[in-house]
């Protein structure tokens, strides 16, 4: 599509006059997501490159108790949730916080309470565009009116220049299951890599298969990758995300560890 233009969870509790804080040391006890979606653009001089149509961000915290999202060390894992509705069952609001707020070179907004413990904007909200990924989050996104995560910034991103998918690829199906499909890229300055098959139904996720690329400049969905799939699931898009990924995080003067993670992801198929 070308467009132009860590100690055991632990209540508050009095003893002597003085509070026992939540979290504390290892595991993480909040998680920041600053996910760019990306697609093919043109500029003036009909060079391709790739923009931004949208733009999320996602606040979990739940005190020694994230979900586990970590990308796979190697190869492929089936059913990874990364893309997260919710802080889990023992998400937690944020103590003393209302709605955080973010902030980048550019723009600023607010984060709403969706459930407890989970905080979330759609900065874009289905709004096309074609803004440069280094232009958008040249400083990071930073939190603001987040409690003791006031300051915790997600990373500045790294360089994405194109992203290319060679092979059969529906832009409004995605891929037919068991093709196979080839996506190369020219990036830099991320710290992984990845890509994930999305089979949906009525905008739900059926299933998904995670790869990591790390070191690499291209990926094929070839028979390997479709047999942790099944085509006995009904789906009626087959998305694929070729993502990049660079961390952070902060420990805040409490001892609670947030982790932070911006995300470029080139995605086949734009839905609304």
């Amino acid at each position: 599509m070308r467009l132009l233009f860590p100690l055991a969870i632990l209540p508050f509790v009095a003893c002597t006059d003085k509070s026992i804080p939540l979290g504390g040391g290892a595991p993480a006890d909040a998680r920041l997501y600053a996910d760019i979606y990306t697609w093919e653009c043109e500029d003036a001089s009909a060079a391709l490159y790739e923009g931004v149509f949208g733009y999320k961000l996602s606040l979990e915290y739940a005190p020694d108790a994230l979900e586990d999202r970590d990308l796979p060390s190697s190869g492929c894992t089936r059913g990874l949730d990364i893309f997260p509705a919710d802080a889990g069952s023992d998400g937690l609001d944020i103590p003393d916080v209302t709605s955080p707020d973010w902030a980048t070179a550019e723009s600023s907004g607010t984060l709403s309470r969706v459930t407890e413990g989970f905080y979330y904007d759609d900065v874009f909200d289905n709004r096309s565009s074609c803004t440069n990924v280094d232009e958008l989050l040249s400083d990071g996104t930073a939190l603001s009116n987040a409690g003791v995560f006031s300051g915790a910034t997600a990373p500045v991103p790294g360089t994405l220049e194109d992203v290319e998918l060679e092979g059969e690829v529906d832009e409004e199906t995605g891929i037919p299951f068991g093709t196979e499909v080839t996506a190369t890229w020219n990036a830099s300055g991320w710290d992984s890599s990845w890509v994930q098959i999305r089979r949906e139904k009525d905008g739900a996720l059926v299933e998904s298969v995670t790869c990591t690329t790390d070191g690499q400049e291209s990926f094929t969905v070839d028979d390997d990758v479709w047999s942790l799939l099944s085509d006995a699931l009904e789906a009626d898009v087959t998305n694929l995300y070729v993502a990049f990924q660079v961390d952070g995080g902060s420990t805040t003067s409490d001892g609670q560890e947030i982790t932070t993670s911006t995300r470029a992801m080139h995605v086949a198929v734009v839905q609304d």
